[in-house]
């Protein structure tokens, strides 16, 4: 047998049984996102975690030091009941040779006390990972060779039967409560990975059940629950308030007292009845005042741990100001008027564009902006969908899955320390129906879930829904959002960007040909902070860029955003000519007839014509905009009063004296 062919039946020997929900027929997948990959078909592995990978012989010189020696890995293999090709007597390895460094060894002891099985925690370059090893005849044998499974110090809970159990996750936390004077357990394998086999070792006990502070601590505290609740005396289901994301009881020690954490199981309530995997939660003034403010990473837009989403239609520079937003952040500087806190590490994956677009795009906001490109390196991140799809989502069957992407994207942003993803655009990340409110929602959580364990904060670049009139243009309407309406309940932040309408020209003074060069954004979500006042603006301007050869083959001119301030109409209009005109409207004319709010073919009592008399450079535009003002100020109103000419009544308007300008401001 070749060794191509053994890859499937080492890894389980050494690894046990893969996660079920992301493994298939041809692939094995290790891991609650499955970042040890093992292709059935081609004989390989990969750890996405590691960034390694390899063969069969790799795979087991990489978990067995012993078989790096000469022969190590046919001999390793005959123990295991498994033959190699001849040849295979003497191996020469084929990775680097950077061996595991063993950090800890626990030992599973029966009910007589003997050693039935090791588990060993080992490190390299900072990250961990656990093998188990039975013990044959005073040997140690790698795996568990069908050995009923035991809980970690078992003599101890056989020893105080009356004492309660504290069941946790890992055997580090164990000895930790052990040496508090606690008695405690755990399963071997980690998290998701209790057997029905350990249940008779709980018959009538009194549990406390402590989670690890992420989501696979909770299911795993579920799944132990749904176990014991029908042979236990009691259970208690305690969760640690105020622990850091990840962390474990260990952790939460560093900080507080035994005292303090047998006052939380003393609080805590019993489950009662049949089992509810839904309980609620009291109020702990620890917890609250455990709180840390929010992390705001760039405006009231992106925060660390929550996903975010810019809802654009095409042609909008939704890309540009991704862009140059990104370039802000890496740098630390306040390109777009926005204040940075403090500059963050972002990876830009854009889903639609090339590789050498996006750099055109970046080199482009460096021209304009003056930033010297090195200043990027290292803390900008640019990958394109055209080179690797980034799919975190899809169907199997009935079922809606997480893509083992999901995983490395996560191990990915730790070891890049990035604090923000762009994803542009939101549609190309998974292949579901983006018209189910459901599965929309699936994909939302996915990222979500990739925001909480990266501590970072994801902006998702989505379209406007196709076939809308006018829908492109509604400034702050996030229902104006492509696909399933679950979007916008799902993100913690949501902006638009619309180009500028015919109508925001005219008042702006903007001609037809100049107006698509301006883009505003609104707010269009802001649960987690006060909505803006008004929308920011920004106008688009060619930048070249010294990517030519020659006059015959010039570079390019890629568009880049500055942020603009629309004019101010007030700006013709001095504080004394503002009173000379509200004096004016307010005395009317000689007839006895009133101005008007509104402009009427063949009449000249518009009262925007008194404010155009009456300033230096006041345009019919700003006049229009000045008395909209006024009205929304109270400083003018329309009230009925008799025409004497038409001897009908009719709207006329009237000048609110006590806000004349130098009483209050305008």
């Amino acid at each position: 047998m070749e060794y191509s062919e053994l890859i499937g039946p080492v890894v389980k020997i050494l690894k046990g049984e893969p996660n079920v929900a992301l493994s298939n027929a041809r692939e094995l997948r290790y891991g609650t996102y499955g970042s040890l990959s093992v292709d059935l078909d081609k004989g390989t592995w990969f750890d996405h975690e590691l960034g390694e990978g390899g063969g069969c012989i790799d795979f087991i010189m990489q978990e067995v030091p012993e078989a790096r020696e000469n022969g190590g890995v046919a001999h390793w293999l005959r123990e295991q009941g498994l033959e190699g090709p001849e040849q295979g007597a003497n191996i020469t390895p084929r990775m680097g040779t950077n061996p595991y460094k063993s950090a800890t060894r626990y030992e599973y002891q029966d009910a007589n006390g003997a050693a039935a099985y090791i588990v060993e925690r080992i490190e390299r370059d900072g990250k961990k990972t656990f093998r188990q090893k039975r013990i044959e005849n005073g040997a140690e044998v790698y795996g568990l060779g069908g050995l009923d499974p035991l809980p970690y110090r078992l003599p101890d809970l056989i020893a105080k039967p009356d004492a309660p159990v504290f069941i946790v996750e890992g055997e580090k936390d164990v000895d930790r409560l052990h040496a508090a004077g606690l008695l405690a357990t755990t399963n071997s394998g980690g998290a998701g990975n209790w057997s029905e086999k350990l249940n008779q070792y709980f018959n009538g006990r009194r549990l406390v059940i402590i989670p690890d502070n992420d989501d696979p601590g909770r299911q795993h505290a579920r799944k132990v629950t749904q176990n014991l609740k029908d042979s236990a005396q009691d259970i208690r289901i305690v969760e640690l308030p105020g622990l850091r994301d990840k962390g474990d009881v260990s952790d939460w020690l560093d900080v507080n007292s035994v005292e303090d954490l047998r006052a939380l199981v003393g609080g805590a309530a019993e489950l009662e009845g049949a089992y509810r995997a839904v309980t609620a939660t009291s109020f702990s003034a620890a917890a609250m005042r455990a709180v840390r403010p929010r992390e705001w990473v760039y405006g009231r837009h992106l925060i660390r741990g929550y996903v975010s989403c810019t809802v654009s239609p095409g042609g909008a520079g939704k890309t540009t100001l991704a862009l140059t937003e990104a370039i802000a952040l890496a740098t630390g500087r306040a390109l777009l008027g926005v204040e940075v806190p403090e500059p963050v590490n972002v990876w830009h994956y854009n889903l639609e564009d090339p590789l050498d677009e996006l750099y055109r795009r970046a080199w482009a906001i460096c021209e304009r902006f003056k930033i010297e490109p090195e200043e990027l390196e290292g803390r900008l991140f640019l990958d394109s969908g055209r080179d690797r799809k980034l799919i975190v989502a899809a169907r199997d069957g009935a079922d809606l899955i997480a893509n083992p992407a999901v995983g490395e994207v996560i191990e990915e942003m730790k070891a890049r320390d990035i604090g923000v993803l762009q994803v542009d655009p939101f549609i190309k990340t998974h292949s579901l129906d983006e018209n189910s409110n459901p599965e929309v929602d699936y994909v939302c959580s996915t990222f979500a879930d990739i925001a909480k364990a990266a501590r970072a904060s994801i902006d998702l670049v989505h379209h406007v829904r196709k076939g809308q009139p006018g829908g492109a243009a509604v400034p702050g309407n996030i229902d104006q959002a492509r696909g399933a309406s679950a979007l916008s309940g799902a993100v913690r932040a949501a902006r638009t960007l619309a180009v500028m309408t015919q109508k925001e020209a005219e008042a702006f003074g903007i001609t037809e040909e100049r107006r698509p060069y301006f883009v505003r954004c609104d707010d269009a979500k802001a649960n987690m902070s006060r909505p803006l006042a008004q929308a920011e603006w920004y106008e688009r301007h060619s930048q070249a860029i010294g990517n030519g050869d020659g006059p015959l083959v010039p570079g390019d001119e890629v568009g880049v955003l500055e942020p603009w301030s629309p004019p101010d109409p007030f700006d013709g209009l001095s504080t004394s000519a503002a009173r000379i005109a509200l004096q004016t409207i307010q005395n009317g004319f000689e007839d006895g007839q009133r101005y008007t709010l509104k402009k009427s073919r063949g009449t000249k009592r518009w009262a925007g014509d008194v404010v155009i008399d009456a300033g230096a450079d006041v345009s019919e535009v700003s006049a229009k905009a000045i008395l909209k003002t006024w009205v929304q100020r109270g400083m003018i109103f329309e009230d009925q009063v008799r025409n004497p000419k038409t001897r009908k009544e009719e709207n006329g308007v009237f000048v609110n004296m006590e806000l004349m300008p130098g009483t209050v401001e305008i």
